[in-house]
C-alpha cells in the first residue's frame, strides 16, 4: 500500500534501521546473496511481501461502503470509554 510520493522505492533503500545492508545494497557492491545472513530466502520473501503491497489498492472500497452506510444510516455508534483507553494507553 502506498501511502505517498514521499515513500522511498524498497529496492532503492540501502540499509535498514539496524544498519545491517540491504538486498541492493548487497547487489550494488556485487555480494552475492549467500554472502549475507539471509541469503537468497530473505531476498525471496521481502520481494513477494513488496509485490503483495504493491498490489493492495490504496482504498479499500468496501469498508468505505460499509462505513457510508452506517453513517448515513445514523448507526455509527463510537465509545468514548474505549477511544480514552486506548488514548491512554496509546
Amino acid at each position: 500500500m502506498r501511502i505517498g510520493p514521499d515513500i522511498p522505492d524498497l529496492q532503492v533503500v540501502s540499509t535498514t534501521r539496524l544498519g545491517v545492508p540491504s538486498a541492493a545494497a548487497n547487489k550494488a557492491r556485487q555480494i552475492s546473496p549467500d554472502e549475507t545472513d539471509g541469503g537468497l530466502e530473505d531476498k525471496l520473501s521481502i520481494s513477494a511481501l513488496t509485490t503483495q503491497a504493491l498490489q493492495t489498492p490504496e482504498i479499500r472500497q468496501g469498508q468505505v461502503d460499509n462505513l457510508e452506510r452506517i453513517v448515513s444510516e445514523g448507526e455509527y455508534r463510537l465509545d468514548p470509554g474505549q477511544i480514552a483507553s486506548a488514548m491512554l494507553n496509546y
